[in-house]
């Protein structure tokens, strides 16, 4: 599954909270906690949350490409979880997200609306509606067969 947003901010502020481990849970709300990894290829621990409790799980930095792309790999029980991110600045202070989001288990939620809010905003204070944009220009996922 594939998910796109545009965010006002500039692609460094973006990537460096996509790109950092220990801020998943700001965008991703099934993440209860991440350690962050020494560097790419480094494993760290991680939570999930589900609807009977927290899992353990665990998690890798398999690509790093400042400030254009970054990949993780999550594993949680029987799942894996590939989350493909890469930046594209639009404007000094605009930029594109593209996430793509392969693997063995249901799809993870990402929360756009808090990902636009940006590292430094209050989730729980509320924020704008999540519009997820596709190339065609209209406001909704962007899906296609799973790659793995």
């Amino acid at each position: 599954m594939d998910v796109e947003a545009t965010l006002a901010r500039p692609i460094t502020a973006v990537f460096s909270q996509l790109a950092e481990p220990a801020r998943l849970g700001d965008w991703l709300p099934e993440i209860a906690a991440a350690a962050a990894p020494a560097g790419t290829g480094a494993g760290f621990s991680l939570q999930l949350r589900t609807s009977t409790g927290e899992l353990a799980g665990t998690g890798e930095l398999i690509a790093y490409e400042p400030p254009w792309s970054v990949a993780y790999r999550l594993r949680t029980g029987p799942h894996t979880h590939i989350l493909r991110l890469t930046c594209t600045a639009r404007a000094p202070d605009a930029t594109r997200v593209r996430i793509h989001q392969a693997g063995t288990g249901p799809p993870l939620t990402i929360d756009l609306a808090r990902l636009r809010q940006g590292p430094a905003a209050d989730p729980a204070a509320g924020g704008p509606r999540t519009q997820v944009q596709h190339p065609g220009g209209a406001d909704r996922p962007v899906r296609g067969p799973a790659k793995r």
